[in-house]
């Protein structure tokens, strides 16, 4: 984690491919460690452990902590997601109106069909 602030109204502007990103930085670093993982697992001389010592273990620690480092980066997305944008006036009479006549087109057609008795 770094020591700086980060800018929040710098990442509002493009928060949908942040978000992509991260999202995509996270699913490659979890694959990599999985690797490793699995490497240490068959390099095991006994059942139940891994070697703790090696490359191989410090190229896993590294994968792990990546992935530490990205979810750090979620709660910032988080914390700066954009709210839905406010529907105009217009806009909002429209769905209302739109909703209404669906709502007496269904009703009519109940009453056609005789479900209404």
């Amino acid at each position: 984690m770094s020591s700086e602030k980060v800018d929040l109204s710098q990442i509002r502007g493009d928060w949908d491919f942040h978000s992509r990103y991260v999202t995509n930085a996270m699913e490659q670093t979890l694959k990599r460690a999985n690797k490793y993982w699995r490497e240490l697992k068959k390099a095991s001389r006994k059942k139940g452990q891994v070697p703790v010592a090696g490359v191989l273990m410090e190229e896993f620690i590294e994968a792990c902590m990546q992935t530490r480092a990205l979810t750090d980066d979620y709660l910032t997305l988080n914390k700066c997601q954009p709210t839905a944008k406010k529907q105009s006036k217009k806009t909002a009479k429209k769905t209302v109106a739109g909703k209404k006549a669906a709502g007496k087109a269904k009703k009519k057609a109940t009453k056609k069909a005789g479900g209404d008795k």
